[in-house]
């Protein structure tokens, strides 16, 4: 139980010495410095760590130790639970740098994307989804290596200490996570105050630096969820005393093809809800401007509190639906149905979530930094593609909307679906195996 906290404990410190390399090692004087020196946080703070891992694993666990391994007892060296800790954390840098490939405007996928917008907003679209469809590839790889090994070296602990592992250097993350929307609101009231271009360019380059850093840290949050429910996965599994989850059974298979529907339910409501939130928003945005006089002309006052109500309102409310079905899938599949079609569920609900929580997230940071790319124009392509207001940038405008609601609102809140049915299962685990099952029981 003290070693994870220790490794909890070092991952601050190291990522306390880590600021200071950006601050005051390596000042930033130019633009394009400004995403280079945000990889350098995440690519220091993982070596650091690994040594600091290294030293605790050597320190504060005897040489060799038993694990209990569902019902059999099982030997561990310290070295290889710091290889289980390292993978994990070394995984989760892969995701980032992934992660940072397809969502960064310095590389290729995301100049596709803003070169597909020449013909419209809809190859734009088909090329941001296949974008994050690819992008997928990778992180499933790195997720599935770090489980293999871990498992192999350490059961189930070895799982638990490798999602440790991966957010170990979280204090990092999500230092250069919050970056993004700083620097956006940053951009949002130097315009309001019609300060110099000269600043919003500055703020825009932040900005574009910022979606990408959101994007990794949105990586390291989904890779970090699948490991972690798979050890509670695991906790639930011997704790409701189900020797082995058999996917021939037909009462697993009906949770397992059930269990992947309900990350597609979840992001259907989420993004149904942004939709008719952002309705509602335009609406009293076109009342406002046809019932206020002078207000196209900048010489009125709008009713900025209607607005913010609407976006605060709808927040509130529209989340209880989607809130409703994660707490009560499992209370439901649980009682009526047993801990094995359980197990099938939350087996089927991180496979695919963990898919579509990738994909969402770096379509969206795609498509957002696409726009960024044709509005900046620093490249002699991104000038050919044209200014403010042309044709490619209203394409590129337009996935740029269509992405907000995947990459802000139904790619991150997976990580909750997926953690929460586990956690959830794990507490009732009990009940369910003693009192579950009933439609089985009496059919």
């Amino acid at each position: 139980m003290c070693y994870p906290l220790l490794v909890s404990s070092v991952g601050i410190i190291v990522c306390l010495i880590t600021t200071l390399f950006a601050t005051d090692f390596f000042e930033i004087k130019a633009v394009k410095e400004i995403e280079p020196a945000l990889k350098k946080q995440l690519i220091i703070s993982t070596a650091l760590m690994t040594v600091g891992i290294a030293i605790i694993s050597w320190l504060a666990l005897p040489a060799k130790f038993t694990i209990y391994n569902f019902g059999t007892q099982k030997e561990v060296s310290n070295w290889g639970l710091f290889f289980c800790v390292a993978i994990g954390l070394w995984a989760g840098l892969i995701i980032g740098f992934v992660t940072e490939y397809y969502t960064s405007n310095a590389y290729s996928p995301v100049q596709d994307v803003a070169d597909s917008c020449r013909t419209g907003a809809a190859t734009n679209v088909i090329f941001g989804l296949a974008l994050g469809y690819k992008s997928v590839i990778i992180p499933i790889f790195a997720i599935a290596v770090s489980i293999y090994v871990s498992f192999s070296i350490a059961a189930m602990y070895g799982i638990a200490v490798a999602a440790l592992g991966m957010l170990s250097t979280i204090a990092t993350g999500l230092a250069i996570d919050a970056y993004g929307p700083i620097s956006d609101n940053a951009g949002g009231i130097a315009e309001m105050a019609g300060m110099s271009h000269r600043i919003r360019e500055r703020t825009d380059a932040l900005d574009a630096a910022g979606n990408t850093t959101a994007a990794i840290g949105k990586g390291f949050a989904i890779g970090s969820a699948a490991l972690v429910s798979l050890a509670l996965f695991g906790a639930f599994v011997s704790r409701a005393g189900v020797q082995v989850v058999d996917v021939l059974s037909p009462k697993v298979f009906i949770g397992l093809i059930v269990g992947a529907m309900l990350p597609y339910w979840f992001s259907a409501m989420t993004m149904k809800s942004v939709g008719s939130a952002a309705l509602k928003m335009v609406e009293e945005v076109r009342r406002q401007f046809n019932t206020i006089p002078g207000l196209m002309e900048g010489t009125g006052k709008p009713d900025y509190a209607t607005c913010v109500k609407i976006s605060t309102d709808a927040s509130i409310k529209e989340m209880i639906p989607p809130g409703a079905l994660v707490m009560l899938t499992p209370l439901i599949v649980g009682t009526l149905f047993g801990v094995e079609t359980l197990s099938g569920v939350l087996a089927g609900a991180l496979v695919s979530g963990v898919q579509i929580a990738i994909s969402a997230s770096n379509t969206g940071g795609a498509w957002d930094n696409a726009k960024k790319y044709i509005e900046a124009g620093a490249s002699e392509h991104a000038r050919t593609l044209g200014p403010k207001g042309s044709d490619c940038h209203k394409a590129a405008v337009i996935g740029d909307t269509i992405g907000d609601p995947l990459k802000d609102t139904s790619g991150p809140s997976l990580n909750i679906l997926i953690k929460l049915m586990a956690v959830e299962s794990l507490v009732f685990a009990p009940f369910f195996a003693t009192h579950g099952g009933l439609l089985f029981k009496y059919l």
